[in-house]
């Protein structure tokens, strides 16, 4: 039985309560509500191909030509594997399939160069919301689970972790990040922090492909200390943006933000590293626009977020290493 606390309209009510500081931005606010007809029409079953094409699954030819270049270079040193033997598992894209099937083969041997876990091995792409898939290299490979383990290796490569974390993110669309870290660390957790629908897509999603594990789902409390026993047994969590006030000082050893914080109004953005710099004992991982599309932050450029002079700097890289258009940055706080 489904309770009122995990459909989208109770979420969405409870969103409009929170203070401005924490609503969406007038750029997601006309987003949410595409994805929220998306939903009613197409059904949550189908997410992986609706409202995950705002997240950051691009499949159209003028956002996919950003990150083409360190791609084809496979093809420039003779190695045509991704042209030749990738094909699609279920239906085709209209348009651009060949670019796309070429483009997640590609991908994948990409990422695959550094996999020293093995985790291309070890995780699968779930069959929950409908995923585009491509048969390739004695598996099935997607776009979404390319980028997250690069997204993965991309911290813990750098950072000083144990086998036990406690992770947060903050806009994690459907959760594709959290599940892989959520596999390759088993005995961490994981805390999404975002506004519906995407809250609701991710708790639905990662409660069944975690259906054995402890969850916390959303709902609203007034202190930590009603919550704390269930909140820290849970593996996974489920928060809106305004809840993180309530939590206490250094309780993460990692916050990770993937394309959401130049959505976000600079007032926000500067909240969100206030609350960032309060929360971690640990670090902080972010990967953004080079230069935000978004005009409500006036399109904020990667040298313009105010990053407090006491973080330390693990890395920072001016181009992604696949997504060219967005700047990462690991920090030790």
């Amino acid at each position: 039985m489904i309770t009122r606390s995990e459909t989208l309209s109770y979420l969405l009510d409870e969103a409009k309560k929170m203070p401005g500081i924490y609503r969406p931005s007038p750029f997601w606010d006309s987003i949410n509500e595409i994805h929220r007809k998306q939903i009613a029409d197409i059904g949550i079953e189908n997410f992986k191909r609706s409202v995950n094409f705002k997240y950051f699954n691009w499949r159209t030819l003028g956002i996919m030509r950003h990150q083409t270049a360190p791609i084809l270079k496979q093809l420039f040193k003779g190695n045509f594997n991704p042209l030749l033997k990738s094909e699609f598992v279920n239906p085709k894209l209209a348009g651009i399939k060949n670019i796309y099937r070429v483009y997640v083969a590609s991908l994948f041997e990409l990422v695959k160069k550094d996999d020293h876990l093995k985790l291309f091995e070890k995780i699968e792409e779930p069959a929950l919301g409908n995923p585009l898939l491509i048969r390739y290299g004695n598996g099935l490979r997607t776009q979404d689970l390319c980028n997250s383990i690069h997204e993965f290796y991309s911290v813990f490569d750098y950072a000083d972790f144990g086998k036990k974390i406690n992770a947060a993110e903050i806009g994690a669309g459907y959760g594709r990040t959290a599940y892989v870290f959520l596999k390759a660390m088993p005995e961490s957790s994981y805390c999404i922090i975002d506004i519906p629908p995407a809250l609701y897509v991710s708790q639905q999603y990662l409660s069944k492909v975690f259906a054995g594990e402890k969850i916390f789902t959303y709902r609203p409390f007034d202190s930590f200390e009603t919550i704390e026993k269930e909140f820290m047994a849970a593996r996974i969590k489920f928060l809106m943006p305004n809840q993180i006030e309530l939590l206490p000082a250094r309780i993460f050893d990692l916050i990770i933000t993937v394309s959401s914080l130049h959505e976000m109004t600079r007032e926000q953005i500067s909240n969100f590293i206030k609350q960032i710099g309060r929360l971690s004992c640990g670090y902080f991982y972010t990967k953004q626009w080079r230069k935000s599309r978004v005009k409500d932050n006036n399109y904020i450029l990667e040298s313009e977020y105010p990053i407090p002079e006491t973080w330390n700097e693990v890395y920072k890289r001016n181009r992604h290493p696949i997504q060219k258009m967005f700047f990462d940055a690991l920090y030790s706080l």
